[in-house]
């Protein structure tokens, strides 16, 4: 009997069960605001905002930075690039990369989502003390930068 319980595994106390229901969760949250009003997916999204904070940057880099594998990645930027949002540019110091780029369109989508989402994850935080938020950002870092070093 000892050794049935010792085989259970209690999923409400699992962390990584745990931080992936809460990852779902805040993804949701936050799509209200991209998803609803202006119909991204969260793929979208993500390369919508990555390519806002960085101006110009390669589907790799893309892919890197969001942790998105190629294909949502792809289809992500396709449909961006064919509703007008994105542009693609060959770069100027290397021929054989493609650099992503937002359109006038796709630049005054970003600033209007942006402050949203922003005023969306305050709300979401709003329940945490200022001091509880940057512990959170700090654990959150670490236990990411941990995992990339043992990947």
């Amino acid at each position: 009997m000892a050794q049935d319980q010792q085989a259970i595994l209690d999923l409400q106390q699992f962390f990584p069960y745990q931080f992936s229901i809460l990852a779902g969760q805040v993804s949701d949250y936050i799509a209200k605001i991209y998803g609803q009003e202006y119909g991204l997916s969260k793929f979208e999204w993500r390369v919508l905002a990555t390519v806002g904070q960085h101006r110009q940057i390669s589907a790799s880099a893309i892919c890197q930075f969001t942790q998105l594998d190629k294909m949502q990645a792809s289809r992500a930027i396709g449909k961006l690039t064919k509703s007008g949002a994105l542009v693609q540019r060959t770069s100027e110091t290397d021929r054989r990369t493609n650099l992503l780029q937002l359109t006038p369109s796709g630049q005054q989508m970003y600033q209007q989502i942006m402050p949203l989402v922003k005023q969306q994850e305050q709300s979401l935080l709003s329940g945490l003390s200022d001091q509880e938020r940057r512990q959170l950002m700090h654990l959150t870092q670490k236990l990411s930068r941990q995992l990339a070093e043992k990947q």
